[in-house]
């Protein structure tokens, strides 16, 4: 019944319209605002009243999905990922921002419209080839990406003021000098150990895996060896570079974009001038012009004389800007000054000329040319491929604008197949073998969200084209399953190396385990020296090793472990067992501790030194975040939680 709903609808242009006047309505009466808070059952949870909407707390979910798939190079490792607990990070992640975002409110934390346009108009990812804002590609982008504009100002503004909150306690935090002096104490001690290594390629060599062993270990573990699901897909992605590679453009359009924007490739001759300026009222008398035109004259005579027009304009310039200076102007690049001005100082051929009197609003002026700054900057032959780029650039993008509005249209519209969506566009339709997101699925392929999207219900079960998907800055790709594979099970021979090796790591540690615990056994004894230990179990000694925290001798994690333990005392150290990550044991002497020697700073510097501590700081919100947690009213929709009831589910709180 749906899917002959849905036909009717797409086959109706009356109902279509009448549909989109009924779901306006409401945008018109109420605003988009009440989309982005929708209210009722079908929101996650409630923070002091304040609603977390399902849509929201889907789309952070999905987010840390994608995100944890990335680690593992595009898909999350079979029983890796612990779904209940991924939608409960989202949530207390959701949590968390609305808590904050309720105390920047609070607390009157806000951005001006002024503020936000400039913060907005300074993204790179809404900036021309030039670096300049572009309002057309800033609409674009957001609705490329599902977005309005009212919706993403919106959620800027409140992010930013946020950010406010944040920033308020991060970067305040400081440190006293005592506190900076036993951090730095801390921070500089070694622990002195003496390690008895046992390697694991020392035993793995002598070790062999029966068939019997693999079997039995297979058969044990076989719900871990599977194939993961895969699909085949058809496809068409539209994307501004691949548009650029297909634009040819000819050297009269580049030199034609080149004289039009000269600017970015040229600097323009500019003049260093200087002027004598008498004032006169706009609606000064024939006779005053005359009068001040004359003076000016005979002080142009006096010049070519001899005398001094810097004297000269001291005495005489009623400009109080530039008379103390000799008349100097500095430097004077086109459309500076006013348009008469401009020409006479610009016609004027040589260094050292001088104008006649020229009229301007500010009154009459004699113009010194003192240097002549010519033009600089590259020729057309040698900003060509720089104007190339930029023209294809943009001629892509608007090609790239106006494709994908056709695109979207027609994988809508004829969601059973790409062919119209090839037809409109000129796309080529891409067909692929089978892709599961592993090492051999083509990089282009490699987004996650590809895999993801082609397993989805509507694409892989409905047989619907995919909508949109946004793989980069104007890079837009459509999808639809064509066939689609389970899980399968691995057989034993498919994974007959991976088997054998880890069985023999597992033989390998057990020999290992059981001798590093002969080798505690005698050296708690007492009895026998390290050495003679080493020799005696098949371990190597490496003695009074210096491990600081940063220390790269060994894994990180042991390193850690190693700075957890307490001190020892002066007659015995403290004994510690270690797995390393290559499979080697280790059994650590902790002897003593001594301080890393590093470069004193003088009083002067260390007085000087900032007492900002951003680290601390990023403590103290986690602090105060998780006091003001503790007081705040949450409500949880435990069935929009737990996946039972997803964007519009029922249940109570």
């Amino acid at each position: 019944m749906l899917l002959d709903l849905r036909e009717t609808v797409r086959n109706s242009k009356p109902i279509k319209y009448t549909l989109i006047t009924i779901i306006c309505i409401p945008f018109v009466l109420f605003g988009i605002g009440s989309y982005f808070s929708a209210g009722g059952p079908g929101n996650v949870a409630e923070v002091d009243g304040q609603e977390i909407s399902a849509q929201a707390f889907e789309n952070a979910y999905g987010q840390q999905r994608r995100q944890l798939a990335q680690m593992f190079g595009g898909s999350i490792p079979e029983g890796f990922g612990d779904e209940q607990a991924l939608r409960q990070q989202a949530l207390d992640g959701l949590v968390r921002q609305q808590i904050v975002r309720n105390l920047a409110i609070e607390n009157g934390f806000t951005v001006s419209d002024k503020s936000l346009a400039s913060a907005i108009q300074e993204l790179g990812v809404f900036q021309d080839a030039e670096g300049r804002f572009d309002k057309e590609r800033y609409v674009s982008q957001l609705r490329a990406s599902g977005t309005t504009v009212e919706a993403f100002e919106y959620s800027y503004r409140e992010d930013a003021a946020v950010a406010q909150v944040q920033s308020g306690i991060v970067q305040t935090a400081f440190t006293l000098p005592s506190e900076r002096d036993q951090l730095d104490e801390l921070t500089r001690q070694l622990r002195h150990v003496d390690v008895l290594r046992f390697p694991i390629d020392q035993v793995r060599e002598g070790i062999e895996v029966t068939d019997d062993e693999a079997q039995s270990f297979y058969d044990e573990n076989k719900e871990n060896y599977k194939f993961p699901e895969r699909v085949k897909i058809k496809y068409v992605r539209l994307s501004a570079e691949a548009l650029a590679n297909e634009i040819d453009v000819t050297d009269e359009e580049a030199l034609a974009y080149f004289e039009a924007n000269k600017g970015n490739y040229v600097t323009a001759e500019e003049r260093k001038a200087s002027h004598i300026l008498l004032n006169l009222a706009e609606d000064a008398s024939d006779a005053e012009v005359e009068e001040k035109t004359a003076l000016l004259t005979s002080l142009r005579e006096r010049i070519s004389a001899g005398e001094s027009f810097a004297d000269l304009a001291k005495e005489f310039s009623e400009d109080p800007g530039s008379a103390a200076n000799g008349g100097s102007l500095g430097q004077i690049a086109p459309g500076v000054m006013v348009p008469a001005f401009e020409t006479a100082v610009f016609a004027l051929e040589n260094a050292g000329d001088i104008s006649e009197p020229v009229r301007t609003e500010y009154g009459v002026h004699l113009i010194l040319v003192d240097e002549i700054l010519a033009e600089k900057g590259e020729t057309f032959e040698q900003a060509k491929p720089r104007v190339i780029s930029a023209i294809t650039r943009s001629q892509a993008q608007t090609e790239f604008l106006n494709l994908q509005e056709v695109l979207e249209r027609e994988a809508f519209d004829n969601p059973e197949s790409l062919q119209a969506v090839a037809d409109s566009t000129g796309l080529e339709i891409v067909e692929t073998d089978w892709i599961d997101g592993g090492d051999e699925t083509p990089f282009e392929l490699s987004d996650p969200r590809i895999l993801q999207t082609a397993l989805s219900e509507d694409v892989k079960d409905n047989g619907n084209n995919s909508d949109p998907i946004q793989l980069g800055d104007n890079d837009l790709l459509v999808l639809r399953t064509e066939a689609y594979e389970d899980q399968r099970q691995k057989t034993l021979d498919d994974v007959r190396d991976d088997i054998v090796a880890e069985v023999t790591d597992s033989k390998a540690g057990d020999l290992l385990e059981s001798s590093m615990k002969e080798a505690r056994e005698l050296f708690e004894q007492g009895s026998k020296g390290l050495s003679d230990i080493a020799e005696q179990t098949g371990g190597t000694l490496e003695a009074d090793v210096a491990l600081g925290r940063r220390s790269t001798d060994f894994d990180p994690a042991v390193v850690r472990e190693l700075f957890e333990l307490p001190k020892p005392s002066a007659e015995e150290p403290v004994i510690h067992e270690a797995t390393l990550a290559n499979g080697d044991r280790v059994l650590m002497a902790f002897n003593r501790t001594s301080t890393e020697e590093s470069a004193q700073e003088s009083a002067s510097s260390a007085e000087s030194a900032s007492l900002a501590n951003p680290i601390k700081g990023s403590a103290e919100f986690s602090a105060v975040l998780e006091a003001i947690q503790s007081g705040v009213n949450i409500k949880v929709n435990e069935s929009v939680l737990s996946g039972e009831n997803q964007y519009y589910g029922g249940g109570g709180y």
